[in-house]
């Protein structure tokens, strides 16, 4: 330890120059506990006119760690904001002012216990360098302290899953970590679609929603990039010049209110155990108007980076450009990187969406996938805490040359899917398109964990789609067969407001739980189910669809199961009136506005009475097995699916059997406390059932 310091002292000592820039009164805690925010405050000297390019000024700590680890974390520009919740009759909303705090801050999380040693060092255009503390000890020191219960960073467990840093009474160790919850991509703010709010409801908006996942999910996934709501960047419409039109923020200069909203985001997430994926940029922002509400703000017109380049396409090519992005996405870093509820940092939001504001799409996919490399070399090269990077893509099957490579330098693999099950022409389940995309997923990159970060039934949600599930069942059924396929979490939601209204945050609950017990997860899983594929259906022996998910060794498999009659599609075959109509496509069923519907059918009311029968006279269900050998021992348990936690503390045994054509198999029977086929009658919500096996003995001479 003795030589790292002297060694350091040495080099900031060659470094030091008298004079600017200078250091003003640093102030900070002298412990902090594992895992929390360390924060240093200060002033400087001198004013910059871009305090964001560190070209003019670059302010930066360096942390030496008990082990004698050291670690450089980038100051960034702060300047204080204040909220208040304004409440009337109508609705309620944010209002922010100005605290007049303006400083520089070094945030940093320590990551082991012990004392902890770190030098404030300096430099502006000129060259000149400074250093803190220039006298006495030539170090400030503070001590991390231990922690009962802590969370730390979220990292890649492996090629397949995520895993997290986690101290639980008091024993320090990695657990697993699946993102669980929904986007919650702004908050609320006037004339923006199917709003209808007075003012931007801020940051009491988020807390609303936070509230909400509290317990029942630990994952949402914001955006940075939205003009009216939270944005870094861009015309802020709540802050006008004295001109009466919005103030832009851009290069020189960043929104500072709303840095501060992020700021309160983050911390009340935390405190709720809530983690979040933000997303700087969207294809939204690039388009000459947003193709969802022609009152959005977020477009072309109104993004300053037309400033500097002259369409949407040269933002990935232009050097000017890139520049100031790596400037923003630098004080993302220095200032919200030290959070240990960051999931990942993702670049855009369905980039592929760009090409069509460029003449020339198909020809700037190199130039995508470059910058994506680019970008991430530079955050790997920034981000003291190694957080994820992603992006993610709408399309695949149109973008599919770029969806194939633009992963490829990142850290997980990210798309988007909606489906219109409406007009679908057949019984085919939202649960098994999304199963089926992530299986595909996995053939194309199988060195790659993935996510599917957006989903939803309908792209452009009519609420009349909404009024016929209002129970969530299609979305209960989507989580827990997306759960089963591989992917980091199960598939995100996007229509938060839906969610809100009919109070479903509690379909991700049972997921939780579930995933709360399961163990950090081996890169060789692989996703399955049991059905045949037939048209655009799936046909499951004794109508008991189930997706599954095993390792190669066979030992363990996690899996889901249900009645074929509880999805959604046969479900509200149930009380809908329908008829066909003429499409481009051919015809097209769609439910009928004008038919009579069941006011108690089971779609709307979950009534007992209009529950489906059994779909068959067997609960058997059988799983192809290929590495254990014939009469190898597994355990079964079973899991409720409205709460994720196990039926009963006892345990049932399965053993690995042939069939007449030499395959191998175990057969487990669907419980029949849930699925009474003597007495025709399902006996739970949804009609299904989640499972384990795991082996126990595959030595037969025992």
């Amino acid at each position: 330890m003795r030589k790292v310091l002297l060694f350091l002292v040495f080099v900031f000592s060659c470094l030091y120059s008298v004079g600017q820039p200078t250091i003003v009164s640093p102030t900070f805690p002298n412990s902090v506990g594992l895992f929390d925010l360390f924060e240093v405050s200060f002033t400087m000297g001198d004013t910059y006119s871009n305090p964001y390019d560190p070209n003019e000024i670059s302010i930066r700590a360096y942390f030496i760690s008990p082990d004698n680890t050291v670690i450089p974390v980038e100051a960034f520009y702060y300047e204080g904001y204040s909220f208040q919740k304004i409440v009337n009759n109508i609705d309620y909303y944010e209002q922010a002012s100005s605290t007049n705090d303006v400083a520089w801050k070094v945030r940093f999380t320590p990551t082991c216990i012990g004392t902890w040693h770190f030098k404030i060092w300096a430099r502006d255009a000129s060259g000149l360098i400074t250093e803190m503390p220039n006298s006495g000890s030539r170090y400030y020191t503070f001590t991390c302290t231990s922690v009962n219960n802590g969370e730390g960073f979220i990292s890649k467990a492996n090629a397949r899953f995520l895993k997290r840093d986690v101290v639980k009474n008091g024993v320090r160790q990695y657990h697993s970590f699946f993102p669980i919850g929904p986007n919650i991509a702004w908050y609320g703010c006037a004339n923006y679609g199917f709003y209808h709010y007075t003012r931007p409801r801020g940051i009491y908006e988020y807390e609303k929603y936070i509230d909400s996942l509290d317990g029942n999910a630990n994952y949402m996934r914001i955006w940075l990039n939205r003009y009216q709501y939270l944005s870094l960047y861009g015309p802020e419409y709540t802050q006008m010049d004295v001109e009466g039109n919005p103030i832009v923020y851009f290069d020189s200069i960043i929104n500072q209110k709303d840095s501060a909203e992020l700021d309160y985001i983050i911390t009340y997430a935390k405190q709720h155990g809530v983690s979040i994926m933000p997303c700087i940029f969207s294809f939204g922002d690039f388009a000459s108007q947003n193709e969802h509400d022609l009152s959005d703000s977020s477009n072309w017109n109104n993004n300053p980076y037309r400033f500097i380049i002259d369409n949407p396409c040269e933002f990935f090519t232009d050097e000017r450009a890139k520049t100031i992005t790596k400037h923003l996405i630098r004080y993302i870093i220095s200032r919200w990187g030290y959070a240990t509820n960051i999931v990942s940092w993702e670049f855009w939001n369905e980039v592929d969406h760009m090409f069509y504001m460029c003449d020339e799409w198909k020809f700037i996919d190199m130039d995508v996938v470059a910058w994506h490399e680019e970008m991430a070399d530079y955050v790997m090269s920034t981000d003291p805490y190694h957080h994820c990077v992603t992006t993610s893509i709408g399309s695949v099957d149109e973008h599919f040359s770029l969806y194939s490579t633009v992963f490829d330098n990142l850290d997980f693999v990210q798309q988007h899917n909606y489906q219109n099950i409406q007009n679908t022409q057949s019984k085919k389940q939202f649960s098994y398109v999304l199963y089926d995309k992530i299986y595909k997923a996995h053939i194309q990159y199988n060195f790659k964990p993935f996510f599917m970060g957006e989903f939803g039934f309908d792209q452009y949600f009519p609420p009349y789609y909404a009024s016929k599930d209002p129970h969530g069942i299609d979305l209960h059924n989507s989580l827990w067969s997306s759960l089963f396929s591989t992917a980091i979490g199960p598939a995100s939601f996007w229509w938060w407001e839906h969610l809100d209204s009919e109070g479903l945050f509690k379909r991700f609950m049972p997921i939780l739980h579930f995933c709360e017990n399961l163990p950090i997860l081996s890169e060789t899983f692989k996703p399955s189910q049991t059905g045949v594929i037939s048209g655009h259906s799936l046909v499951f022996d004794n109508s008991i669809e189930t997706y599954y998910m095993k390792n190669h060794t066979e030992d363990t498999i996690y899996g889901w199961c249900q009645d074929t009659a509880f999805a959604y599609q046969s479900l509200r075959w149930l009380t809908d009136g329908t008829h066909w109509i003429t499409t481009n496509w051919g015809l097209a069923l769609l439910f009928d506005e004008n038919a009579v519907f069941d006011p108690a059918g089971y779609v709307y009311t979950l009534s007992l009475a209009k529950r489906p029968s059994p779909s068959s006279n067997s609960n058997i269900i059988t799983i192809p097995i290929e590495s254990q050998p014939i009469g190898a021992y597994y355990s079964l348990k079973w899991y409720n699916t409205e709460t994720g936690y196990v039926y009963s503390t006892s345990v049932n045994y399965t053993q690995v059997q042939q069939d007449a054509s030499g395959n191998k198999y175990v057969s487990i029977t669907f419980p029949s406390f849930i699925r009474d086929v003597q007495n025709q009658t399902i006996l739970n919500t949804f009609g299904d059932v989640v499972f384990s096996l795991f082996l126990i003995d595959n030595n037969l001479s025992n």
